[in-house]
């Protein structure tokens, strides 16, 4: 059995249509090693072999043939990605937050909070951390009555279709709607075509590996978080919370694993202190340890504000990528930005990287936008000058930092 073949031989098939203005964003072939998904050709029926099934999909009758010949057959030759694939990753994302006896939205139905970032996401696929919970239904009120409160349903989350692939759902928020919110956050997300990374689990092992299939390019997600605002109830699914110093010994089994079907290997991190001005020495330990057991890229957020960029051995690590689209407690957590990173076939290291500026705006609805002039220098400055103490130098090209020239040794064949 090839390895593609044998990585899909129990999976849900399920025709997704996801409405889009870029096509790399139409019809996501998207799977889960936790919950695994494909999506087949349009029209196909769904069949269902293992995990929760959205609830606005229809199901038809399913008929199982009994193979006759269980012997392996030929294996398919394997074709490694002919393309270059680049992806787009930003922050923290909130849809709203209750206040005390009210519930205030960060955009009005049928608004579309990134459309001045249009074209900074445009890629073959977007990355993002949620820091909202979503229920299909989100109570009127909160279930908890202190500190920020962040929850949205499914209208205000269709705000993210077309723009992103996949959400990172681990992080201190994920229980501010309690059990129903860590529950049904997944639940949506598939729902709406979209890929939930580091879902809560209710069996197993909470480290979990969600797959995007781009391009011919198959890349692993991974993520997990340092803490929740709240503890976990009775009964409650697993989430993938650690302390800092045991993210190695809890994540690089599962970076391992990964490594061996995937072009690429992605961490996304939920860490750090919030307003610091860079990563804790303990936190560059752990994300060089996971660039050296084979993970490509370490993606962080939670500060709130930017940190640098560092380039260590053939990864990239953004500690921190501040706020995207957030009710902003501080001016500094204002700046912000989009991370796009480029590969080429045949490649291990990025054959480009580059950081975009942008600024979020006024309230009530802070959205993003693209800065420019005084503030774009600003956020270079920032950025450039905390990266230079990582030993990552970035030039600057238009309204944007780059890094290039990365010598690396050539991709290993999967």
């Amino acid at each position: 059995m090839s390895r593609r073949r044998a990585l899909h031989a129990v999976s849900l098939v399920v025709p997704l249509v996801v409405a889009c203005s870029s096509p790399v964003h139409t019809q996501p072939r998207v799977s889960s090693h936790a919950t695994p998904i494909s999506i087949g050709a349009p029209g196909a029926p769904p069949t269902l072999a293992e995990g929760p099934v959205p609830s606005d999909l229809p199901l038809a009758p399913v008929e199982r043939p009994v193979p006759s010949d269980l012997s392996p057959g030929p294996a398919e030759a394997y074709a490694p990605p002919s393309t270059p694939l680049e992806l787009a990753f930003v922050g923290d994302i909130i849809l709203g937050k209750y206040r005390l006896d009210a519930y205030a939205p960060l955009f009005s139905p049928g608004e579309d909070p990134f459309a001045a970032v249009a074209d900074l996401l445009r890629a073959d696929a977007a990355i993002a951390n949620l820091e909202t919970p979503l229920m299909h239904t989100r109570p009127e009120r909160s279930p908890i009555y202190i500190g920020s409160r962040f929850g949205a349903d499914k209208q205000a989350a269709r705000a993210l279709v077309g723009k992103f692939a996949a959400l990172g759902v681990a992080n201190n928020h994920a229980l501010d709607l309690l059990t129903s919110g860590l529950r049904e956050t997944p639940e949506v997300l598939r729902e709406l075509g979209l890929v939930p990374v580091g879902e809560a689990r209710a069996t197993g092992d909470p480290v979990q590996v969600a797959t995007l299939e781009r391009a011919g390019w198959r890349v692993a997600l991974i993520a997990a978080t340092t803490w929740t605002n709240r503890s976990f109830a009775p009964g409650d699914p697993a989430l993938a919370v650690y302390r800092t110093g045991e993210l190695p010994r809890k994540l690089l089994p599962a970076v391992t694993a990964a490594r061996a079907d995937h072009e690429l290997v992605i961490v996304l991190l939920h860490w750090g202190q919030e307003y610091s001005d860079g990563p804790n020495p303990a936190q560059k330990l752990v994300a060089r340890k996971l660039i050296a057991g084979g993970a490509d890229l370490v993606i962080g957020h939670h500060p709130h504000v930017l940190h640098g960029l560092e380039r260590h051995g053939d990864g990239l690590i953004a500690y921190s990528l501040g706020n995207f689209l957030f009710a902003n407690t501080d001016e500094r957590s204002r700046r912000s930005g989009v991370l796009r990173v480029r590969y080429a076939p045949g490649r291990r290291c990025p054959e480009r990287a580059s950081f975009h500026p942008v600024w979020l705006g006024d309230r009530p609805g802070f959205t993003p936008a693209p800065a420019i002039g005084a503030q774009a220098n600003e956020i270079r400055q920032r950025v450039q000058g905390l990266s230079k103490q990582l030993r990552t130098p970035l030039g600057v090209e238009g309204e944007a930092l780059v890094l290039t020239d990365w010598p690396c040794d050539p991709a290993p064949s999967p």
